[in-house]
């Protein structure tokens, strides 16, 4: 099932495409003829398939549309069956009267100068609105011995099952999920193989803690974007606890940051704390857990801003069959 249905002239098939393009990049998706037409159906029959079962209809309303028979023919089967639709006007026109009746007082997108890209981020919040909010998929918990529910999970991410992937609704990227051991043989061949390049362990754990670094900068970018927060002690602390909720939530183990400011000295340190970080290679003692240390070494003089973050490690579950805590200390040095 789809959930815009894309009603255009063909004359106006390349704006069609790029709202498509745009909205399905950001987790809606749509049915666009001749694109998703599927082979043996009729084309009026797939049209009207598509229509029983998608959620808003997205209108591109153009001087080509206006006399289209085939596009009245779509917007009459919408009325009929009442689905919200938002007219998108890419040109100045007179509507003729029957798309006048139709949608002559709905709320629209007026695109009507060259630059049609500038709109979409407007038809992409628009769509959002009027389409019905999406359902967090739950996991389920296994039942307690005493027969007690436990309290159900709801993921940060939107499971979409007819694209088959995961949707992050804060800023609508793509994520996927690994067994958290698929991902450490993985993380574990590449390092054996810089071993192996470089005859230096050491210098195989730098690598991986760059790598990790460039990504924590990479996220900490996207956090500053999202979360409006200043620059203030307490903003930090807010921005941290925020970082350290979120990757809790997606499974990367148990985050918690503690920071004092000596406002005199002007200084900070602080511990951060990983309990069951996700990528620990007990079994084979290889150093893929520098990435962790790059990336929210990385993350953290992000937000942070103009400061030198080091992290020295006071705990480590490499060196204890029974302890799952990584835990560094936080120093922090003006460049």
């Amino acid at each position: 099932m789809k959930e815009v249905f894309v009603s255009h002239s063909t004359v106006d098939k390349d704006k069609a495409n790029m709202a498509v393009d745009y909205l399905e990049k950001h987790g809606i998706s749509c049915f666009i003829a001749p694109r998703d037409i599927e082979g043996g159906l009729s084309y009026a029959k797939a049209l009207v398939n598509a229509l029983d079962s998608c959620n808003l209809v997205l209108f591109i309303a153009s001087e080509h549309s206006n006399h289209s028979d085939h596009v009245l023919n779509e917007i009459g089967i919408i009325f009929d069956r009442k689905l919200p639709i938002l007219p998108v006007f890419v040109e100045e026109f007179e509507l003729n009267d029957d798309l006048r009746y139709y949608i002559g007082r709905k709320q629209r997108v007026l695109a009507t100068d060259n630059d049609f890209a500038t709109y979409l981020p407007s038809i992409l919040s628009m769509a959002e609105d009027l389409l019905p909010k999406k359902v967090k998929p739950v996991i389920p918990q296994a039942e307690e011995t005493d027969n007690t529910a436990r309290q159900h999970t709801k993921t940060v991410f939107e499971y979409l099952p007819d694209r088959g992937i995961m949707i992050n609704p804060e800023d609508h990227q793509r994520n996927v999920s690994f067994r958290t051991d698929t991902l450490t043989n993985m993380m574990g061949g590449i390092f054996e193989k810089v071993v192996d390049i470089t005859t230096d362990e050491e210098a195989a754990a730098e690598i991986f803690f760059s790598s990790g670094y460039v990504s924590g900068k990479n996220f900490a970018d996207r956090i500053n974007s999202h979360w409006d927060m200043g620059s203030s002690i307490d903003d930090v602390r807010r921005k941290l606890n925020k970082w350290c909720e979120f990757d809790s939530a997606v499974g990367w183990g148990k985050f918690s940051v503690n920071i004092d400011y000596d406002e005199e000295a002007d200084s900070l340190t602080g511990t951060l704390r990983i309990s069951e970080a996700f990528l620990v290679d007990k079994a084979n003692k290889r150093k893929i857990c520098a990435f962790i240390r790059g990336y929210c070494t990385g993350v953290m003089e992000t937000l942070l801003g103009s400061v030198k973050v080091e992290l020295t490690c006071k705990a480590c579950p490499l060196k204890s069959h029974f302890k799952n805590t990584c835990e560094f200390e936080i120093t922090v040095k003006e460049d």
